[in-house]
């Protein structure tokens, strides 16, 4: 019988080299990796969704238009994880980072990738549809999911930062 994979394990496993803030002078370091992976995973995104604006753009104006929201919305969010601050000076310049402190931040990593990866499993899902009605209400879908992961990774920077407090 298989145990859950904690959510380290599940980070060790998704980004290779992340060793979970476990050791304070490698904090940057294992924030960079995942940042790093999450826009890896949005630009991946992107350019399947530039192929099929491409694809489309003869076709139906509307919805290649409305593809290249998602584009912008996949640019942002990459470019928000990609260029934030390395290592805030909130909790990975204090002297002594609380386990549960980390645990959080794994958590929330943990579900940005998760996130990411939903992201593009809907963008491949957006190339086999040929229904419009279909493919613009699953488009609009993946659109907020991409502005509901912005909303995260503004999230984690106030983890990062310390401003955040449960």
């Amino acid at each position: 019988m298989s145990k859950e994979l904690t959510p380290l394990e599940k980070m060790e496993l998704l980004i290779p080299g992340f060793r979970g803030y476990k050791q304070k002078e490698l904090l940057r370091e294992d924030d960079a990796l995942v940042r790093r992976k999450i826009s890896s995973i949005l630009d991946d995104a992107r350019v399947k969704v530039e192929r099929l604006i491409t694809a489309v753009k003869k076709k139906n104006i509307s919805i290649a238009l409305r593809l290249d929201d998602l584009r912008l919305e996949l640019m942002k969010a990459s470019q928000m994880i990609k260029h934030a601050s390395y290592g805030y000076s909130g909790l990975f310049d204090r002297a002594k980072v609380e386990e549960s402190e980390l645990q959080r931040l794994l958590e929330y990593d943990y579900k940005l990738v998760s996130e990411a990866s939903r992201i593009m499993e809907k963008v491949l899902e957006l190339t086999t549809i040929t229904d419009p009605q279909e493919f613009m209400e699953k488009l609009n879908a993946t659109i907020d999911l991409v502005r509901q992961l912005e909303d995260d990774i503004k999230m984690r920077e106030q983890i990062l930062r310390g401003e955040v407090v449960q």
